[in-house]
């Protein structure tokens, strides 16, 4: 691969990078939001959205860009 070419894939990583964090800040939030005014409403019958793995599902989209790319 040529310089240009590492540049152009190094943009094109670190614009998906950004766009995931930022995906990832927003949908927490919704999450998070869903489940204290389910709390709020419900109490103990509110239903839960656990965020455990969330972190993790982002992780492996990041990869995507230098994992399918030759």
């Amino acid at each position: 691969m040529k310089d240009k070419q590492i540049n152009e894939l190094m943009k094109l990583h670190n614009a998906c990078d950004s766009l995931l964090a930022k995906c990832n800040e927003d949908m927490t939030k919704l999450i998070d939001d869903f489940n204290e005014n389910q709390e709020k409403k419900y109490d103990e019958d509110a239903a839960f959205c656990d965020t455990v793995d969330l972190d993790n599902k982002f992780t492996e989209l990041a990869d995507y860009v230098e994992d399918y790319t030759d």
